[in-house]
């Protein structure tokens, strides 16, 4: 009786690192999963002195919005923010220098 929470909680933490866990296909295929794998992005990923080509290709068309765009940044929608009350979105910013090199990047919330 006392292995079974042991195995629920090992079959629990194997799903969680599953679905947390960073790859392009995931990434391109499922915009409202981005906000659980995009740590794992970044601690995997240096994004830093990444051409905005290579960004691309990692992470596939930035997402088509008006959120925190500039013309010096391309922005990526997570999905709902991560919480018990998820009432609004996350965003994953990029900024480029004047070469099209990453010069920094932030999680955001609208």
């Amino acid at each position: 009786m006392g292995t079974i929470p042991f195995i629920v909680c090992t079959v629990m933490l194997g799903i969680n690192e599953y679905k947390t866990n960073f790859t392009t296909k995931k990434w391109v295929g499922s915009m409202s999963e981005r906000v659980y794998i995009v740590d794992d992005l970044l601690s995997t990923y240096n994004l830093k002195g990444m051409t905005k080509r290579e960004v691309i290709t990692l992470l596939g068309p930035p997402t088509d919005t008006e959120y925190f765009k500039n013309e010096k940044n391309i922005v990526y929608y997570l999905g709902d923010e991560r919480g018990i009350i998820s009432i609004d979105s996350e965003w994953l910013v990029i900024d480029f220098d004047k070469h099209e090199k990453v010069t920094d990047y932030v999680v955001r919330t609208d």
